[in-house]
């Protein structure tokens, strides 16, 4: 989802970050051809740029709703011991909403619903899977390590 930048900082790694409108922020490095902002490294160069839109990746993940509870917990998986269910295509029940959270390495995770979104998964971004929907989960490269939450609504 496109969100305007507000502002510029810079992490705890020196790289310049831009602070989106929506409150997250979104590394921004000159390193073609991935990406081009070789006006990035000056003042002048930033503020011309407050305005801009860039890609937040956290917007466009689906949130899980407030009235959940945990039902369950998977085992920690690995790259070898992801089930084939969530490599080929997981599609949570109607009330079933699964939280998947990396605790080392990377992870795939394509949302199939009108058009397939995909996403990185790692310690700072979780996955969710919503109910009713296609989900695949494969390792992004090397090892892995992570576990499913599942929630349902509480009983009213």
């Amino acid at each position: 989802m496109k969100k305007a930048i507000t502002g510029f900082h810079l992490d705890r790694f020196q790289e310049w970050n831009a602070d989106l409108e929506c409150g997250h922020t979104v590394e921004m490095r000159h390193n073609p051809p991935y990406q081009e902002c070789k006006w990035i490294g000056t003042t002048k160069g930033r503020q011309e740029h407050i305005g801009d839109t860039q890609e937040c990746i956290y917007c466009d993940m689906p949130e899980l709703p407030n009235n959940l509870v945990l039902k369950k917990t998977s085992p920690c998986y690995q790259a070898e011991t992801i089930p084939d269910e969530l490599v080929s295509g997981y599609e949570p029940a109607i009330g079933e909403w699964v939280n998947v959270v990396v605790k080392s390495g990377l992870l795939q995770f394509v949302i199939h619903h009108e058009h397939a979104t995909g996403f990185v998964l790692d310690q700072h971004l979780n996955g969710v899977m919503v109910p009713g929907v296609v989900h695949r989960l494969r390792p992004a490269m090397g090892d892995v390590e992570f576990y499913l939450e599942y929630f349902e609504a509480k009983e009213a």
